[in-house]
């Protein structure tokens, strides 16, 4: 009775092997989405897209476009935050706002804060 109880169990545990992992997880699938135009002032980058057809973008898809918006709005070595989003005339609007971590050898002298 033990012999036939192992094999199951090995049976079992190889169906729950995942197959076909990737490090990489899979970019959400969608129409194609055209950035139309992309500003930067001081640290936050408006960015304005729709589909590449024309159409406007679903609000279903908004998650998408807007890590698309993220991919090209700040300098290397920033990181975007998304803020505020607006639709009009069929287009999105996303402001991203974009900061960086600096790093110094500086050292500062908290002496003469209160504590």
């Amino acid at each position: 009775m033990r012999f036939v109880i192992v094999p199951a169990a090995l049976l079992a545990l190889t169906a729950c092997e995942p197959t076909g992992f990737s490090e990489k997880p899979e970019e959400p699938k969608g129409p194609p989405i055209e950035i139309t135009q992309a500003v930067r002032a001081a640290d936050t980058t408006r960015v304005t897209m729709r589909y590449k057809d024309g159409g406007a973008i679903a609000l279903e898809d908004e998650g998408r476009a807007v890590a698309e918006a993220m991919k090209i709005a700040c300098r290397e070595g920033e990181g975007g935050i998304p803020d505020t989003r607006k639709r009009a005339d069929g287009l999105l609007t996303v402001n991203i706002f974009c900061v960086g971590v600096l790093t110094s050898d500086e050292v500062i002298d908290g002496s003469g804060l209160k504590s």
